[in-house]
């Protein structure tokens, strides 16, 4: 393993250029959804008065605050705050096929079955080694099942 992976890459940002996020968010929901100030309040547990002032000050909302935005508009909360150190939201139950790049696992892992199963038997020590990609298409497989069992109303695996 490398540091790149342990590590990651390093984002920088600014507690100004946080809460000036904050401050736009913010006022475009109050915007988009013709809201009050006193309605902002009561999804973000505060007063109208806090509300207006964490979309028109320098006041950063506390944790509690951050996440009844959350609970409430999800993404379109969330993701340009969370963008400034590289993250993004998804739903609990949401299913981000792209993080394990399953089309890059399977054609690794092709390459070595087709080998062992050149003599027509397969025997466990020929696996042993590939064990980790074999794990990896098992867990995307299932996922996969359990989203095509969704979609036609079946309960998953």
């Amino acid at each position: 393993m490398n540091a790149p992976n342990i590590h990651g890459q390093r984002r920088t940002f600014s507690a100004s250029s946080a809460v000036d996020a904050q401050n736009a968010i913010l006022t475009d929901i109050k915007t988009e959804d013709g809201t009050t100030w006193a309605d902002m309040g009561r999804v973000l547990g505060k007063s109208d008065d806090r509300a207006a002032a964490y979309a028109n000050t320098a006041a950063a909302i506390d944790l509690p605050t951050f996440l009844f935005g959350c609970k409430e508009w999800g993404g379109r909360f969330a993701d340009p705050l969370l963008g400034l150190v590289g993250g993004r939201w998804a739903d609990a139950n949401a299913v981000c096929t792209g993080d394990d790049q399953a089309a890059l696992t399977l054609a690794t892992l092709l390459p070595a079955i087709i080998a062992i199963e050149a003599d027509n038997l397969t025997e466990a020590h020929e696996l042993t080694p590939h064990e980790v990609l074999i794990r990896r298409v098992n867990t995307l497989t299932a996922c996969w099942l359990d989203m095509i069992a969704a979609e036609k109303g079946q309960a998953p695996r």
